[in-house]
């Protein structure tokens, strides 16, 4: 049932025998002793000894044994129905009856009752001690009763020995089974007690905190290992001593005399700040002590720097390396390797390739591979966010900069990479004033947030990023050709796919692979016919348009199917239905002459209806995303392509 000890010392052997029974139905570890009084006594202290949790006892033995030992003493209570039965075998033996018992505990409200329901007279005699006991006896063996009633065991073999008729008060099934119930109560309860001050003691003693504990009596009653470390102190000097004596302590005294303060304490030659915190233990509206924690200020600090290094980097951190980068074409490991000694230099770096070939990625192992690595990486696409929020978005803005900004300002994505690296991807999207703002912060380092008047100092280094002919853009008056030359001190071409076929079995498998392991999948890898077969296709959408093609094999893989028709499917696919072409120049317009944003309404319309994407109108046009809707005068729902 549990694991609780009980000891029991019992006055009689009947009552042993019973609480055997008794301790055997619970399934309870019992260790039985027989003696009274002193000898009970005795019992108690040998089976303490031994590391019993409980002790049982009746009557007057069980009294002085709560008195001696340290540990809880149940006492086995006398019920009315017990007196009852000794009654009833009393009337039984004689008519005159005295009933010899304690005072406080054998003379219940019941007992006349009793006596009136077995139709007896019974005179009472009380006790409060052995000497009581002794007199009371002698009394009624003056009196010269027919019977003695007792609850004590040595009345009844006092009167035995006097050849006076007498009955012992013995304890019930009930009333033994209701005192081991409760000592097992009583000890689960100090258990429990036990347990919670435990994980209490070892909360506090494993705390980084220093911590000290004042009792009701304002004496120190607890100092963790903490406490004595910051403070190099033994805590077993300070244990005991009053809050007036450590007021005079140069060590202690500063840490009771500041509440909720820094706390200036000499040691080791120099002066250490700590912040203390003293707050009072109340129990039912009392004070009961108090309980003093310091912490470190050089260790806040920390704290504090850390967590605002977390924060700083949460969604700033650059994943990719260029071991990431799958690859062995001669063409692409002599990118890498251009792209390593860029990595080196802390020179503005320009990445030119088509859509899908990997730029971020190589922008991404760029930055890890530099001095820079530990610092934030920011990317933004430039293309993404609309005209009048990019510049913002960029640069920051101070409070009331703007209807709608956000109270206490923000801080731009400069700020944010500061010590890192800033990517603008799509950077020829960049309307001519956001580009004027870039280029100054290429010249001078520094940004200037919407609506402020004061210049904050950045460190970073930039890598941008386009799909795009920029010269050409130079060219037409779209790009600003200062801000270009700025760019371009180190250009990095991203090779097409096509231009690497060699490279398309390692690429297929790599996203097999990958792709399985997240459908939770098992998936052949690419066959050579297949391969051959990738290998005619020119993959006009480069490797993310490959990685789109085998994302959609591995889901639509099945083990009883032929796994080459399938892939081989979705090539035929891919052939039979050509990207739109982009040679803009072969196309004709004929448009009613009247008012411009007419005319240009009409050319987004026809361009639209031939299947252009909004990316490629805005290219033709010359113009960025957000313009184009703005010319378009519709709800942006209806160009979105």
């Amino acid at each position: 049932m549990t694991d609780v000890r009980i000891g029991f010392i019992s006055t009689y052997p009947e009552l042993s025998a019973l609480a055997q029974k008794i301790a055997a139905d619970l399934g309870l570890a019992l260790e039985v002793r027989e003696g009274v009084l002193e000898d009970g006594v005795s019992h108690a202290y040998q089976l303490e000894h031994r590391g019993v949790d409980v002790i049982i006892s009746r009557g007057v033995t069980g009294k002085k044994i709560k008195k001696e030992v340290s540990l809880p003493v149940v006492l086995i209570e006398i019920t009315a129905y017990d007196i009852l039965q000794a009654l009833y075998a009393a009337k039984n033996r004689g008519s005159k009856i005295a009933f010899l018992g304690h005072k406080s505990m054998d003379f219940s409200p019941e007992f006349d009752s009793m006596t009136q329901i077995l139709d007896v007279f019974v005179d009472r005699f009380g006790y409060e001690n052995i000497y009581d006991m002794q007199e009371q006896m002698e009394k009624i063996l003056q009196a010269k009763y027919d019977v003695v009633v007792s609850t004590g065991l040595c009345v009844y073999e006092m009167a035995q020995k006097s050849g006076v008729e007498a009955i012992l008060v013995k304890s019930g099934y009930n009333a033994v089974y209701g005192a081991m119930k409760r000592a097992v109560e009583i000890v689960q309860g100090i258990q429990r007690e036990q347990e919670r001050l435990e994980r209490f003691k070892a909360v506090l003693e494993l705390t980084s905190d220093g911590i000290l504990i004042l009792d009701k009596n304002q004496r120190v009653s607890f100092i963790n290992p903490s406490a004595e470390k910051l403070l190099g102190i033994d805590a077993a000097k300070f244990l005991g001593c009053s809050a007036d004596e450590l007021r005079k302590s140069p060590l202690l005294g500063p840490l009771l005399n500041k509440n909720n303060k820094i706390a200036e304490i000499p040691k080791n030659g120099e002066r250490k700040q700590f912040w203390v915190s003293s707050m009072p233990i109340n129990i039912k509206g009392q004070e009961k002590g108090r309980v003093i924690t310091f912490q470190s200020a050089n260790k806040i600090q920390t704290l504090e720097q850390n967590i605002r290094r977390q924060l700083f980097k949460k969604g700033l951190v650059a994943k990719y390396k260029f071991s990431d980068i799958v690859g062995r074409s001669s063409l692409l490991q002599e990118t890498i390797r251009r792209a390593r000694r860029f990595a080196a230099t802390n020179a503005t770096i320009l990445l030119c390739g088509e859509s899908g070939t990997g730029k971020e990625l190589f922008a991404q192992s760029i930055h890890n591979e530099s001095h820079r690595g530990q610092g934030p990486f920011v990317a933004i696409n430039c293309a993404a966010i609309p005209e009048n929020l990019l510049e913002s978005e960029l640069f920051g803005y101070d409070e009331g900069a703007f209807t709608g900004a956000k109270k206490g300002g923000k801080s731009g994505l400069f700020e944010l990479a500061h010590g890192g690296t800033i990517f603008l991807d799509e950077i020829s999207e960049m309307t001519p004033a956001v580009q004027a703002r870039l280029l100054r912060v290429l010249q001078e380092r520094e940004v200037m947030r919407l609506g402020s008047d004061r210049v904050i100092p950045v460190d970073v280094r930039i890598i941008a990023a386009t799909n795009r002919d920029l010269a050409l853009a130079v060219q037409e008056g779209r790009f600003r050709s200062d801000l270009y030359h700025r760019l371009e001190v180190l250009t990095l071409e991203i090779p097409p796919l096509r231009a690497r076929k060699e490279d398309i079995d390692l690429l297929a498998n790599h996203f097999i692979r990958q792709f399985a392991l997240e459908q939770n999948k098992e998936v052949p890898t690419v066959s050579r016919p297949v391969l051959e077969k990738l290998k005619e296709y020119d993959w006009p959408g480069n490797v993310r348009e490959l990685q789109n093609v085998i994302y959609k094999y591995v889901l639509l893989f099945d083990p009883h199917q032929d796994d080459e028709r399938l892939l081989l499917r979705l090539m035929e696919e891919k052939l039979k239905k050509p990207l739109p072409a982009t040679q803009y120049d072969l196309e004709t317009i004929t448009l009613k002459i009247g008012k411009l944003d007419e005319m240009e309404r009409e050319i987004i319309a026809y361009l639209k209806a031939k299947g252009y994407t909004h990316k490629e109108i805005s290219r033709l046009l010359g113009t960025s995303r957000t313009t184009l809707w703005r010319k378009a005068k519709a709800p942006p729902e209806c160009y979105k392509m």
